[in-house]
């Protein structure tokens, strides 16, 4: 097989299984995680309903604006959120994380949550982080190492549909 295809597939194969080093995921605001999270707010004052449901949803710009539009209103990315929301728009985040639709998986926050896991175990360090990044791949084998080693359910349904 020639050089270039053989290298293609390694690349495609990675990818598909998850393992491809961590890259910074372009945002429309560069959402500096690590002032915020130093300011004493947690990852559930912004993703509030990680702990309740089985997403984590992405902070509209009306929660962002509750504080911002008081305060700490000066700096590039906030002025950028402020005309976001002069102009009616949402901003068009991008989700860092997420499981490719073909793997037919269905990750529930609520119940990691309540068993305890912390959201480090599985998006890494973002109290470090300026832009969040992709610091943890998602694989069958990290969730079911994980999963054995907490002696959670590892019935292929659990996660699976």
């Amino acid at each position: 097989m020639e050089t270039g295809v053989s290298r293609w597939l390694a690349f495609a194969f990675l990818a598909m299984l998850g393992a491809l080093p961590a890259t910074a995921q372009e945002q429309p605001i560069p959402y500096p995680h690590d002032k915020h999270i130093a300011l004493g707010l947690g990852c559930l004052d912004c993703h509030s309903r990680a702990d309740t449901s089985d997403r984590a949803t992405i902070p509209s710009i009306r929660k962002c604006l509750l504080c911002h539009e008081k305060v700490a209103n000066e700096g590039p990315g906030v002025r950028t959120l402020l005309d976001f929301a002069a102009k009616g728009l949402e901003a068009p985040w991008r989700r860092v994380y997420g499981f490719d639709r073909l793997a037919h998986v269905r990750f529930r926050h609520a119940p990691h949550v309540r068993a305890g896991v912390v959201c480090q175990s599985c998006h890494g360090d973002v109290a470090t982080m300026t832009v969040a990044s992709k610091a943890v791949n998602h694989t069958m084998g990290t969730c079911l190492t994980c999963h054995r080693e907490e002696h959670a359910d590892e019935d292929c349904a659990a996660c699976h549909y």
